[in-house]
């Protein structure tokens, strides 16, 4: 059974609302959509959603910990608290992967492929990281592409770029990273 709350399992931050979805007796997220992906959330996707008074105390302390880090402020994340189902074997790689990434620092689709074993792989991690249902809590803002142009982001591009300048990240004047901050 799937549960929603759109009052107290949303998180309001400067760029809009994130809407959190969890499930199951674990409480596990299945999904978080970003404010721009807030056309994407309907109710008919989740089966028989359930809207309850107020989220369990895991995903309420989840969305104080997003609060946090869609302000500027480093928060711990437990991958625990995901669920994986959803996800295909080199996906789940790649988004584990991708969290390792420390805050303030920043990697490439194709550094990530080599760390994953399989280079030449960049646009693969790409792919895997375009769908990722946990972002957030899956950094996946801090990959950028080979030359330092930020890439996509479900976000928007302003989003991902304001969100790397708020963990100290730098942009020349032609929209790439220019601190040599790459993990």
């Amino acid at each position: 059974m799937f549960r929603f709350d759109p009052r107290a399992g949303s998180v309001q931050s400067e760029f809009g609302e994130l809407i959190v979805v969890w499930c199951g007796a674990g409480n596990n997220v299945v999904r978080i959509f970003l404010p721009a992906q807030r056309g994407m959330f309907k109710r008919s996707s989740f089966g028989s959603a359930v809207f309850t008074a107020a989220p369990p105390r895991t995903i309420a302390n989840l969305c104080r910990k997003i609060t946090r880090l869609m302000a500027g402020k480093p928060a711990d994340l437990d991958l625990n608290i995901l669920d994986w189902s959803m996800t295909s074997r080199f996906q789940e790689r790649v988004l584990r992967m991708e969290s390792r990434i420390p805050r303030g620092m920043v990697s490439t689709y194709a550094r990530i492929a080599i760390k994953l074993h399989c280079p030449g792989a960049a646009r693969a991690v790409g792919g895997a990281l375009a769908h990722n249902p946990f972002p957030v809590i899956i950094p996946c803002h801090r990959v950028v592409r080979s030359d330092g142009s930020p890439g996509g982001y479900a976000g928007g591009a302003d989003m991902k770029k304001q969100l790397l300048e708020l963990e100290g990240i730098e942009f020349d004047r032609h929209g790439r990273v220019s601190t040599v901050k790459f993990w």
